[in-house]
């Protein structure tokens, strides 16, 4: 055997599961924001090392705004975002310790500025543009903490006397108030259960008026787009006083549309979409996370726009007059985080898939011309984490035998210490299901991804009929057969991807988060090796779930407001209506069929999917089978999703440990 030639799995990679963790501290970049006085640019970072809590950077001298006893971070919709905004170099920003808002200035000791009252959740911030003590907001209110009972609304601060208002309420969710430039409109974004802001939405715009430099008041509301429950409309702003953009999928596709009135006549406004023609792609993304913005004024007749194309990103500038999109070449496979000063600057945070996050910006040279350049420091090479080792990801568009789409991302084995594995010899693989599940994994670079593939494995990014970013119909596909279809499309794609020769499909283990996770769990009971099959090509050998979902019924009983309709529209109907297919889509009811081999990995203060679904997911296969592979990390402190460096480490050092058990393969760590 050639000293370049090893078994795949078994290489040795400079790539430790620590420096993986560790690396998060240079980028974990969590919201990007843009002084609309200053046009000077902050940055929300998430900090592993310090117990997963969210700075506020400048970034222009990489400072912090405050000391490490903040946390700027908030839980409205339990998955938070848009927790801070600058206006005029004064910061004001969600602390989730007490859930107050605060207001400061680089290096000054934050001052709250609403009451304490812990059972209200701050964010997504406005600040009137001519009264900056006056700032709007969107409020959710667990005075009554049911899920069913909790409410939202609209608010606006008085920073000078450290009170607020309810200024607007009546549906069930509202997000990205906006002021116009003159400060004369507000707009918003609001929807009705059961739905989600991707699946039906409205944008809504109406005068406000400042008394006494005190009070603000509402006038007459005009709903501008997505009266139906077919139509979502979302993510607006402003290009100017008169205008605002925002995208809306009345063609099945998320395209740009404009809403444009004359002086104070909103009554007599027109929305319509911007392009002649709808573009087969999706503009913005779906609002799981506050201030994921998709969109950016350059001017009052110029925004620009980030769409989807094969699982990537494609940044464009539109002309709002002449209905023109014009591409912008960008080395980005993930862009987001997008803001605009209307004055011909837009940022944004570019992902490429093959180097680090960067901070980016997009501007209009003298000719109108798009030019882009990086606000970040020159990339350092680290020793751990080689740009050598980087496997690209290469998209891949399955038909299936039914004639749907199975789109997939796959990277292949990288080491530049390596040829290859033995002769005639395909790697094992990995295969990632995303959370959501109406979400999208994407293409950019994920060192821990990189983990794997750099000591020879396969991975596979698996965007099964449900995933967002590639058309209404593609993602309502998943209504009624979750836990059917997500799991079928893991297992197509490792069958195919065997048979190109790509993946050793009897070597193939899955994870995933949340619906991943519960995913993981489903496959454990549908697909067992050996049984109905001629052989165990496709069934996976083992499964790692993180914070999964094991019981439907639990979960819908405490599933938060954002989610509350969830089940139910996934189920095909309500638990009353549908009972045995909830009962059979319940991995926890199950136990007795699970052969593979499984690790749960959960946050002890999850309270999207709380621990009971893990502990009572394991307490299950145990009972049922004594022999049963299983094993369960409890992670102290972490809630849906992990924050803290130590935690990311133990979680790929677990994962790879099991894995390489399951499949006989040496630790290289």
């Amino acid at each position: 055997m050639s000293s370049r030639t090893a078994p795949y799995g078994n290489w040795a990679s400079p790539i430790t599961a620590q420096a993986v963790a560790e690396q998060s501290l240079f980028a974990g970049t969590e919201d990007l924001i843009l002084d609309p006085v200053t046009s000077k640019v902050y940055y929300a970072q998430k900090r592993p090392k310090e117990d997963g809590r969210s700075a506020i950077v400048d970034a222009s001298d990489r400072q912090d705004l405050f000391d490490g006893s903040w946390d700027a971070r908030t839980q409205l919709h339990e998955y938070g975002g848009g927790a801070a905004t600058v206006f005029g170099d004064v910061l004001y920003f969600s602390h989730i310790r007490d859930h107050r808002v605060y207001k400061t200035t680089k290096g000054a000791i934050p001052q709250p500025i609403t009451p304490l009252n812990p059972v209200l959740r701050f964010a997504d911030f406005t600040v009137h543009p001519k009264h900056p003590d006056l700032i709007v907001c969107s409020v959710e209110d667990h005075t009554d903490p049911h899920p069913a009972r909790v409410l939202t609304y609209l608010v606006f601060i008085d920073a000078a006397k450290g009170t607020f208002s309810k200024l607007v309420t009546g549906a069930d969710f509202y997000t990205c108030a906006r002021f116009s430039p003159d400060g004369n409109f507000l707009v918003w974004q609001q929807w009705y259960h059961p739905e989600l802001p991707w699946q039906s939405a409205e944008i809504v715009v109406a005068p406000v008026k400042v008394s006494d430099g005190h009070t603000l008041d509402v006038g007459q509301v005009v709903l501008v787009a997505g009266k139906t429950e077919e139509i979502a409309a979302q993510d607006p702003s402003w290009a100017s006083n008169d205008t605002i953009f925002f995208t809306c999928d009345v063609s099945g596709y998320h395209n740009p549309w404009k809403f444009t009135f004359q002086g104070t006549d909103v009554a007599g406004g027109k929305a319509s979409p911007i392009l002649p023609e709808p573009v087969q792609e999706e503009f913005g993304a779906p609002q799981w996370f506050l201030s994921r913005h998709g969109s950016g004024a350059l001017s009052a007749t110029k925004v620009a726009f980030t769409a989807f194309r094969e699982g990537r990103s494609v940044l464009y500038v539109c002309d709002l007059d002449l209905g023109q999109l014009v591409e912008v070449p960008t080395p980005y496979a993930h862009i987001q985080y997008m803001h605009g000063n209307r004055q011909g600057k837009v940022i944004m945070l570019g992902q490429p898939a093959d180097a680090g996050e960067v901070l980016a910006e997009l501007s209009l040279d003298t000719h109108g011309n798009a030019q882009l350049k990086s606000l970040s420091p020159p990339p350092v090479e680290d020793a751990k984490l080689p740009s050598a080792c980087i496997s690209s990801a290469k998209y891949l568009a399955l038909i299936l035998d039914d004639g749907r789409i199975c789109h997939v991302n796959y990277y292949a084995p990288k080491n530049p210490n390596y040829d290859g594995g033995l002769p005639g010899e395909t790697p094992p693989v990995l295969v990632q299901i995303h959370g959501g599940p109406f979400y999208m994994e994407n293409s950019n670079l994920e060192w821990s991804k990189q983990f794997f593939t750099s000591r020879g494995w396969a991975h596979i990014d698996v965007n099964y009929g449900g995933s967002t970013g590639f058309g209404r119909a593609f993602r309502e596909s998943l209504h009624g057969k979750w836990g059917v279809l997500d799991i079928a499309d893991a297992h197509e794609s490792v069958v195919r991807l065997g048979a190109m020769g790509l993946v050793d499909a009897k070597r193939a283990v899955v994870h995933g988060g949340s619906a991943g996770g519960y995913s993981v769990l489903q496959i454990a009971t549908n697909m067992l090796p050996g049984e109905g099959k001629k052989d165990t090509e496709g069934a996976f050998a083992a499964g790692a779930s993180h914070y999964g979902v094991s019981d439907m019924r639990t979960l819908d009983e405490v599933l938060h407001k954002f989610e509350l309709s969830l089940c139910p529209r996934l189920m095909g109907g309500s638990w009353e209506e549908c009972r045995n297919v909830w009962e059979a889509r319940s991995p926890v009811n199950h136990a007795k069929k699970i052969r593979m081999p499984l690790l749960l990995l959960q946050g002890e203060a999850d309270t999207v999917v709380p621990k009971d679904q893990a502990t009572r997911m394991v307490a299950s296969i145990k009972a049922a089978r004594r022999d049963g592979k299983v094993e369960l990390v409890l992670f102290e402190g972490e809630g849906h999703g992990w924050r803290k460096a130590s935690t990311m480490q133990t979680v790929l050092e677990k994962e790879m440990t099991f894995f390489n058990e399951v499949l006989g393969l040496t630790n290289h760590y």
